[in-house]
């Protein structure tokens, strides 16, 4: 009886050990599940995550094979997208996740076929599909070419930013200063659509410590970038300017 019981146990445990050397193991950190009516709308020279569950059976992974196909407006696939012109692709940790620079605005069709290893017969999952609209990016300029001359003051200036179209926020914005007729430059983080362009105190854009010349100040955005590192328009008021007037150097009273 001992003897029975002792080869149940046994052929319990290598039915175990094979059941677990077969399993899948599934590990992924998705990005934002897609819509399956509305496509994903990015901007030209804007990169993003795709991915589907990675899956390894014992210790050989699925394969992943993604195709891009140009579309019309309906997203009826047409030829396929060119590696290198329409967009580049490099694949993540592993193949079931990809980064995809989109580089030319238009309808595209993203496939992913997932199959299994070739020692597993190669079965084929559902093919999985995403519509992708490549749009051209916003347009970031100053909302006013001109500041309000004023006196020196010690502190951060702050000139408004107006867009138009559509931007993934945070921004980058690039800009040279020119100050005292020197000239610098400088990347300003802005968080959102109603921040304004905020220049640090320590750049002493509103600083003037001469005592008979009024300044002229100007900032000029030279490029800017969206979350996803798509390239912003700049639009035609580029560059913002004012003048900090001298503060007299005022003597003591005297008297005769």
């Amino acid at each position: 009886m001992k003897t029975n019981n002792l080869m149940k146990l046994t052929g319990s445990l290598l039915l175990t050990f094979f059941a677990l050397g077969y399993s899948f193991a599934q590990t992924t950190t998705p990005p934002t599940q897609p819509n399956p009516v509305s496509p994903h709308n990015v901007g030209v020279s804007s990169t993003h995550i795709y991915d589907v569950a990675y899956t390894v059976r014992g210790a050989v992974p699925n394969v992943y094979t993604w195709t891009i196909f140009t579309a019309n407006s309906s997203y009826v696939k047409g030829p396929g997208a060119v590696a290198g012109v329409d967009y580049s692709i490099t694949a993540g940790a592993n193949n079931a996740l990809q980064n995809i620079n989109w580089l030319v605005a238009g309808y595209y069709v993203v496939e992913l076929q997932e199959t299994n290893p070739v020692a597993f017969g190669s079965c084929a999952g559902s093919l999985q599909t995403m519509n992708v609209f490549v749009g051209p990016t916003g347009t970031i300029q100053f909302s006013s070419a001109t500041g309000t001359d004023q006196c020196p003051i010690a502190g951060a200036y702050a000139p408004a930013l107006s867009y138009t179209g559509t931007i993934s926020y945070p921004i980058t914005v690039d800009v040279e200063y020119s100050i005292n007729g020197s000239t610098s430059t400088a990347t300003i983080s802005v968080a959102d659509a109603l921040a304004a362009l905020d220049i640090p105190a320590g750049v002493g854009f509103t600083n003037n410590t001469t005592t008979t010349d009024d300044l002229a100040r100007s900032v000029t955005i030279t490029g800017a970038k969206d979350s996803f590192g798509g390239d912003l328009t700049v639009g035609a008021t580029s560059a913002h300017t004012l003048a900090v007037w001298s503060i007299p150097a005022t003597t003591t009273i005297r008297h005769d």
